[in-house]
């Protein structure tokens, strides 16, 4: 009972830091979704014959709350769509607020520079995708190397190998189990810390 227990207790410690899917591709966050399929209403309408003022009124007004309420003030929408992009940090919405910017100013034709927007943002999410999996691999290497000696212990316990009960009861298994089991800890925990760390930065 005090082997079974302490080998739990070796197995939990192992995947402290583990509880990140790693089989698995993370889905994307379904509001990034929901903005590129209002970004391409937003260019379908235009295409259409709509005004700008006009396509960003049949849009999702959960998206740009301020805008909206900025509908009758046609001067300040760029600015209060610069602000819903200041609070959801949508690349769409900041690409919006400039060409929305510059097609005011200037009157150059909106759809034809929110299309390479929308793109953009598309390629993104492809390399975002892809980069994701690629994380995958050093992830669960990691997990699985941490288990690895675990797994070992038990297969030498299974063919009748009282590796366990050495492990504990020696001085150098002790020994060697406290460096093995840091050793295996740190590396795992650097390792997902890594992963992580980049998934954070690139926003995955």
């Amino acid at each position: 009972m005090i082997t079974t227990l302490l080998v739990f207790v070796c197995i939990c410690l192992s995947l402290g830091q583990t509880h990140i899917p790693t089989f698995q591709v993370k889905k994307k966050p379904t509001t990034q979704l929901d903005e590129i399929d209002w970004m391409r209403g937003i260019i379908d309408s235009l295409r259409s014959g709509a005004t700008p003022a006009e396509a960003l009124s049949y849009s999702n007004i959960e998206i740009i709350p301020t805008a909206i309420s900025k509908m009758n003030q046609p001067m300040e929408l760029a600015s209060a769509i610069a602000v819903d992009a200041s609070k959801s940090n949508s690349l769409l919405l900041k690409a919006l607020a400039a060409c929305w910017q510059v097609s005011q100013h200037y009157g150059a034709p909106l759809a034809p520079a929110l299309q390479p927007a929308l793109d953009a943002q598309l390629d993104r999410i492809a390399i975002a995708d892809e980069i994701r999996s690629q994380l995958a691999g050093p992830k669960t290497a990691a997990v699985t190397l941490a288990l690895l000696p675990v797994a070992t212990l038990l297969m030498a316990q299974s063919l009748g190998i009282p590796a366990i009960y050495w492990l504990f009861t020696s001085w150098i298994g002790i020994t060697v189990f406290v460096l093995g089991f840091c050793l295996l800890f740190l590396g795992t925990f650097f390792m997902l810390r890594l992963t992580n760390s980049i998934e954070q930065e690139l926003r995955l």
